[in-house]
């Protein structure tokens, strides 16, 4: 698409943009942004645009981020979409269960979004595999007192393949574990796998955890023999 700039220099020039934003940075939703008008330029570097968010609960005015391409000809300048700001962090809300199993879990799990959504890609992926040893640490320990420093020191494979008596959990964690090492080596050994296959993982991890927490409440406060 083409739209005209307001150069640094005072000149006006006709430049091309591969799309506009499709996620609003403040209410997170996915939308067909406004734009306002004013695109700025500053040589053939970057380019931002005033955008507003179409959404009746929104309507907030943001700035489109754009860098330009050097894969093309320069006859006239192209720009692609870069980032949106200012980015309003949004992370995941955890329940009762999970926030006294494992408080750190939750902490680190958030900053791991938080990353993500900061277009941190690098960082982000070791940070879930961090807030994922924390959980399983502090579950098993939960269910093993007296064993915690054990638990501590060892690798959490192990930790998992000795400790975790759920078969669902067991399984789902293990290979949580194996794409969160992906995350952190040199070296991939799940390529077809990406960073939403680990988090995926990871949900389904609390999800097994907390269903063992709910049954095992609901049988000691509704015990047999009444």
């Amino acid at each position: 698409m083409q739209a005209t700039a307001q150069y640094s220099s005072g000149q006006q020039k006709q430049v091309n943009l591969d799309k506009h934003p499709d996620r609003c940075p403040i209410c997170h939703h996915w939308i067909q942004a406004l734009d306002t008008g004013p695109h700025w330029a500053v040589e053939n570097d970057r380019l931002e645009i005033v955008f507003r968010c179409p959404r009746p609960q929104c309507e907030r005015f943001f700035i489109g981020r754009y860098k330009v391409r050097s894969d093309v000809s320069p006859q006239t300048a192209s720009f692609v979409f870069s980032e949106s700001v200012p980015l309003t962090i949004e992370t995941s809300k955890s329940d009762e269960i999970i926030q006294k199993i494992s408080a750190d879990f939750v902490s680190v799990y958030r900053e791991a979004e938080e990353a993500e959504l900061r277009n941190l890609k690098l960082i982000c992926g070791p940070g879930y595999r961090k807030a994922l040893e924390f959980l399983i640490k502090d579950y098993v320990i939960r269910l093993n007192p007296g064993k915690d420093e054990e638990i501590k020191r060892m690798n959490l494979g192990k930790c998992i393949s000795d400790f975790v008596k759920n078969d669902k959990v067991r399984e789902v964690a293990a290979r949580a574990v194996w794409l969160g090492n992906d995350e952190v080596h040199y070296l991939r050994k799940w390529e077809e796998k990406d960073l939403q296959d680990l988090k995926n993982l990871i949900t389904l991890t609390v999800l097994w955890i907390r269903m063992e927490e709910l049954t095992e409440a609901a049988i000691k406060e509704m015990p047999a023999g009444r």
